[in-house]
């Protein structure tokens, strides 16, 4: 990865300066900005799943919130969403003959319509921040959650095709 430029940042909390020095990268897959300190170096808030450097593609995994906020604005091509429907309550289901829980973890596990629903557009709110003007966003769901996704993108003034 090529390293452009050191940019420097003087935050004072105390008589002295504190220098941070931040690394900022051209390559295109490469939109993660890191604070160059050893101690949270290597603390990035997502892996790489997949990394095609000669076609530009990345596919990141992690908080997509938290990995959202690390990137630069107007800087992706395409988001490809799966968010979580909020079906996890506690029951059971009929699968290849066996009965097996329904519940995929705490992050599935619904809020309430509203609560739901602000989490909708706090997500796809971070996506619009970091979509180029002529990006993409595909958006997989259930009735349980695609008319939420659907009615945030309007909230939010984005164009459905």
């Amino acid at each position: 990865m090529e390293k452009v430029n050191k940019i420097k940042s003087n935050k004072t909390k105390s008589p002295r300066k504190r220098i941070k020095t931040y690394s900022l990268s051209i390559d295109p897959c490469e939109f993660y900005i890191s604070e160059a300190n050893p101690a949270t170096e290597n603390k990035k808030p997502f892996t790489i799943y997949y990394d095609n450097p000669e076609h530009s593609i990345r596919l990141l995994n992690g908080d997509c919130i938290e990995v959202l906020n690390h990137a630069r604005e107007n800087s992706v091509d395409m988001i490809f969403a799966d968010p979580p429907y909020f079906l996890s309550n506690g029951g059971i289901t009929c699968h290849a003959g066996k009965m097996v829980s329904v519940n995929k973890g705490k992050w599935d596990k619904s809020r309430g319509v509203e609560e739901n629903h602000k989490f909708t557009l706090e997500w796809l709110k971070a996506c619009q921040r970091v979509l180029k003007p002529n990006g993409t966003i595909w958006v997989s769901g259930t009735t349980h959650i695609i008319y939420s996704v659907g009615f945030a993108m309007q909230e939010l003034g984005a164009v459905s095709v």
